[in-house]
């Protein structure tokens, strides 16, 4: 082998040198570039008590951390309820939610104090160490090799007397589930409830419904016989009240003083006939029938009965009569009964109007009438209207004429009061003159039995229909008194209002009945009536009608036979439910649902939540 290489040879070396030199840089630079493109997920790991955060790289996942219970996880500030992402500059802090040793309670009466004890040592808490993962749930444990604080009689004392627990302080108890916690809660301290006293009482010894208000004897009406409406002798006790009893304080665990409920007491004021003892027994001193009125007050008297033998017709005129009124025959065409008590009819009543601030009951037959009931009867009462109607316009009047006499008195001019109520009337209130013939006229109509009661105001009524009169002799000093008689004459309507009332009656037929009690329909049933109740409706009788009409009630309408050949639809509706024995057709409406029945249904009870899967709210589908 020569020792000799040529300047070509060598030249050929170094090609291939350089070749393999660039051959190798290639791979390298393609090594690396595989390196550097690699991509990986961020990861959470947990090492002696600290959380580490690690991003990820080209692209990869960030990292989500959540907290088994009892640990809580905080992240920048915000403690989270659902894995979260982080990253290496999130701020995690973690904490324990662990209930303390124990917790002193009191109850939403402050009559009790309660002590729960849920240890009996506390221990600290580490992180459980975890590897690197990419969605880390943090856990930790207990350590009980160390004790960091211990349950002990003197910091719970001291806690209560923080919170100024004092009354009735039970120190055994708490030693006690110190030494055998049962971790339930303890009653430590007790108040005293207060004695809760009793509300006045009120007995009534009379009813205040009609039942069976005449007797039949061989299957005819005991005209004679009425003793079965409530009544009462001089003497009879007819209500007692009881007293209201206060009752005692007492104290809660802080020491606070806790008072009774307050008792209600009942003010009972005897009116006619009545006597109230100085033991509040309420004694009759005539004969006739109890009756109680008033919301806030009690009033008792004793209603006089006027009674009419025969009919009520053109003969005996219209009867205003300020107690009850027993009618032993018909009410006949275009009459009216205005009643401040109760009105019984043995017969029938035709094209009359009866109103009544008590009850009502009708034996015969009702037919073109209006009956009004409790406070329709003195909503409906002329002399309660009128008066009231007279009251509203001369409080205008009166103001108008003051204002007059202030301008005219400016300019030193002397003028009657009369004079210009006068001007007044005439140009402004001159409807005044009908309304006041109108109460003249019921004034007229009143029963002799209680007439002179409204004898001023009948004297004030008739001045006002002569104007030279009104010019002369009426002065502000008399117009305020006459303001004064017609508002007595409206109050005394007002105040005869009964609340628990009834309309009694067998049939009707083309007729208005309205009762802020119960209406009761004993027999035969009704046909093209409108019946409006605050109460119930009640059909007695299996084969009782109901067709044609309009029933309206405040609570229940139980009907029998609804609907038929009238040819007119009949609605009932009712505030609770509506209770049909057969409904051929027409509309039932609860609660503010109705249904309306084109086939005969039978036994059915119709309330808000039966009613109401099937029906719309009234109104919609008409």
């Amino acid at each position: 082998m020569s020792d000799h290489i040529s300047e070509q040879e060598i030249i050929k070396l170094l090609k291939k040198l350089d070749q393999g030199l660039q051959k190798r840089e290639n791979n390298s630079l393609f090594l690396e570039t595989e390196i550097n493109e690699k991509t990986e997920d961020g990861f959470i790991k947990v090492e002696q008590g600290k959380i580490f955060v690690v991003n990820p790289t080209n692209g990869g996942a960030f990292p989500t951390i959540i907290a088994e219970y009892p640990v809580k996880i905080h992240v920048d500030g915000k403690e989270i309820e659902k894995p979260i992402q982080v990253t290496t500059e999130s701020i995690i802090d973690w904490s324990i939610d662990e209930k303390p040793l124990y917790e002193i309670t009191v109850s939403e009466d402050k009559l009790e104090s309660y002590l729960t004890i849920y240890a009996k040592v506390r221990h600290p808490w580490q992180l459980n160490d975890k590897p690197p993962s990419v969605n880390q749930i943090i856990t930790a444990k207990e350590d009980k090799s160390i004790i960091i604080e211990t349950l002990n009689l003197q910091d719970i004392l001291s806690t209560i007397d923080s919170m100024n627990i004092k009354m009735n302080l039970d120190v055994v108890a708490i030693q006690r589930e110190i030494l055998q916690p049962t971790y339930k809660p303890v009653v430590i301290a007790r108040g005293k409830a207060p004695e809760q006293g009793q509300d006045a009482k009120l007995d009534l010894y009379f009813s205040q419904h009609i039942e069976h208000f005449f007797l039949e004897v061989r299957g005819k009406v005991d005209f004679k016989n009425h003793l079965n409406i409530p009544s009462a002798r001089r003497g009879d006790i007819i209500a007692k009240k009881t007293p209201p009893q206060e009752g005692q304080a007492g104290y809660d665990v802080f020491g606070n003083v806790v008072p009774p409920d307050p008792v209600r007491d009942i003010r009972i004021i005897g009116k006619d006939n009545v006597e109230i003892t100085s033991d509040f027994s309420v004694v009759a001193q005539k004969e006739g029938r109890p009756r109680i009125t008033g919301n806030q007050i009690k009033y008792f008297e004793i209603n006089t009965a006027f009674i009419v033998p025969g009919n009520v017709d053109i003969h005996t005129g219209n009867i205003v009569f300020s107690g009850d009124v027993i009618v032993y025959g018909d009410v006949l065409d275009n009459m009216i009964i205005e009643s401040l008590g109760n009105i019984y009819v043995t017969g029938s009543v035709f094209n009359s109007t009866l109103t009544a601030t008590g009850s009502i009951a009708i034996i015969g037959n009702i037919i073109g009438s209006n009956l009004y009931s409790g406070y329709f009867g003195m909503l409906y009462n002329r002399l309660y209207n009128s008066a009231k109607q007279l009251l509203e316009y001369f409080e205008k009047m009166m103001e108008s004429t003051k204002l007059l006499l202030s301008e005219i008195n400016k300019k030193k001019i002397q003028i009657r009061y009369g004079q210009i109520l006068l001007l007044v009337i005439e140009n402004k209130y001159r409807q005044v003159w009908d309304i006041i013939k109108e109460l003249l006229g019921v004034i007229g109509s009143v029963q002799n039995y209680n007439k002179n009661d409204l004898q001023q105001l009948k004297d004030y009524l008739e001045l006002f229909l002569q104007p030279t009169k009104i010019v002369e002799g009426m002065t502000a000093p008399k117009m305020e008194d006459f303001m004064r008689a017609l508002k007595e004459a409206y109050m005394r309507v007002a105040l005869s209002q009964e609340s628990n009332v009834q309309i009694n009656i067998n049939q009707a037929q083309n007729s208005t009945l309205k009762s802020n009690g119960d209406i009761l329909i004993r027999k035969e049933g009704v046909i093209q009536c409108d019946l409006y109740s605050a109460g119930n409706i009640i059909f007695f009788l299996d084969d009782s009608v109901c067709r044609g009409s309009k029933l309206e009630a405040g609570d229940t309408i139980s009907a029998m036979n609804v609907g038929g050949i009238t040819g007119v639809g009949t609605s009932l509706k009712a505030t609770k439910k509506v209770i049909v024995k057969k409904m051929f057709e027409g509309r039932v409406i609860v609660d503010g649902y109705s249904v309306d029945i084109f086939e005969p249904v039978e036994n059915r009870i119709f309330d808000r939540n039966g009613i109401s899967q099937v029906a719309l709210k009234e109104g919609d589908s008409d």
